[in-house]
């Protein structure tokens, strides 16, 4: 009896060890596997963690069965390369490097979802590339400076790039793009970086539905043309270089549907033409538009509120048509819904709580508002170039507050408001 315990222990360790070792060889073969599979082939990867740097070069479609964990053997190279490759789709991978997650380059129709990457220097880097697809990936940096970053997901001299529904933290840009055609960049959510997005040299470009706060600057777009930007939230963008959206010799922008609040500047256009500002609401900004040697850009249909000053710019001024202030003081005697006065924008004291904000303590106070009265007299008389002519004088549908209950915060508050009188009336009879 006792024999057979020894016999039956001894085989169960023998075959623990070869399913060990079969293992082991599995994970050291993925590169082989990646080398020597067909065209087209679909492949599983066991759950485990695999070390190395990994190349593919054919098509193929790479599916992670379970936690699979790819680290690099030589960290100075990307954990994964996609090169000169077709028609390549990857999916459910977990990467964990201290340099650079993923590079795709000379390769087109490549598609990338459901993957994770935790402390890198860089997430995805895409070169030379075209129809590529990035979809539900989560890239996590590091806490160093942005200096010493890379960026969440970098594309370069590439067309028809998608990108959705990412989340991106603790990196330089969280999405850089430099000379591409034709992208689109949607549904993102970045964080704690120094870009939301960055656009450079690139044509046709749209973004809509993406969440940046506290970064340095939500999008900056320089020397781009093309650009559609359409429903993104930008908050908190508050350093002290910090902007929501910055313009750098931009050419034919359309910037529409935006909540933009909480933020140094909303939008800081300098040196651009052709920037269509419609349908955005500015709320509680230091400054929430600002032009510096810009011309022919149009702020139309916005809503201003609770910002310290809602629109400067040089002597090239900005056309102001049918937009909402909340410090507008005049009237609408035939109710269409545009005041009778003008409303000029330039504010003595709103400039200088940019430069001074401890001024931000007298707000209000009577010398103050005497000031803003004075300012409005006296700008519509010069006619500055700061001027709406047609002021609305009320929210549109589309920008109107919605107040939601938070039942549980209601409950409680109406607890503590009883136990208050009942301890207040206990006292009071005694």
């Amino acid at each position: 009896m006792i024999k057979m315990r020894t016999m039956i222990s001894c085989l169960s360790f023998l075959l623990f060890c070869l399913a060990y070792v079969h293992e082991a060889e599995a994970k050291a073969d993925l590169q082989s596997i990646l080398e020597h599979q067909e065209e087209g082939a679909t492949i599983y990867i066991p759950a485990g963690i695999y070390e190395g740097n990994f190349t593919i070069s054919k098509e193929a479609t790479i599916i992670g069965d379970g936690k699979v964990v790819l680290k690099p053997k030589n960290p100075k190279e990307p954990v994964l390369t996609i090169a000169e490759a077709k028609h390549v789709y990857l999916q459910n991978v977990q990467i964990n490097a201290p340099g650079t997650g993923m590079m795709i380059k000379d390769s087109h129709h490549v598609q990338l979802s459901n993957l994770s990457m935790s402390s890198v220097e860089s997430g995805v880097e895409i070169y030379q590339s075209q129809h590529i697809s990035i979809e539900e990936i989560s890239v996590t940096g590091n806490d160093r400076h942005f200096a010493n970053k890379g960026n969440g997901i970098a594309v370069f001299n590439s067309s028809d790039i998608f990108v959705k529904n990412n989340k991106i933290d603790k990196v330089q840009d969280g999405i850089y793009i430099e000379n591409v055609q034709r992208i689109t960049v949607v549904g993102n959510e970045v964080e704690n970086s120094r870009y939301g997005t960055h656009f450079m040299y690139s044509k046709d470009a749209e973004a809509y539905g993406n969440q940046f706060r506290k970064n340095v600057t939500g999008f900056m777009v320089m020397m781009t043309e093309n650009v559609d930007f359409s429903n993104n939230a930008i908050s908190y963008q508050n350093g002290f270089n910090g902007t929501g959206i910055t313009l750098y010799e931009v050419k034919n922008i359309h910037i529409q549907n935006h909540a933009v609040s909480g933020n140094r500047v909303a939008i800081s256009i300098q040196k651009s033409t052709g920037a269509n500002i419609t349908n955005n609401r500015f709320q509680m900004n230091q400054t929430a538009i600002e032009a510096v040697q810009s011309d022919t850009n149009l702020v139309m249909k916005n809503v201003f509120v609770g910002n310290l000053v809602n629109v400067r710019s040089d002597v090239k001024g900005i056309q102001l048509k049918e937009n909402y202030f909340d410090d507008y003081s005049g009237i609408d005697l035939n109710d269409d819904g545009i005041g009778d006065e003008s409303y000029a924008a330039l504010q003595s004291f709103g400039q200088w709580m940019v430069r001074k904000p401890v001024y931000q303590y007298y707000v209000e106070s009577p010398s103050v508002v005497l000031l803003n009265q004075i300012d409005q007299q006296t700008n519509k008389t010069a006619k500055q170039l700061l001027v709406d002519e047609t002021p609305a004088t009320n929210f549109e549908k589309d920008h109107a507050v919605h107040f939601q209950l938070h039942w549980p915060q209601l409950v409680v508050g109406w607890i503590l408001m009883i136990g208050c009188i009942m301890i207040w009336r206990r006292s009071v009879i005694v």
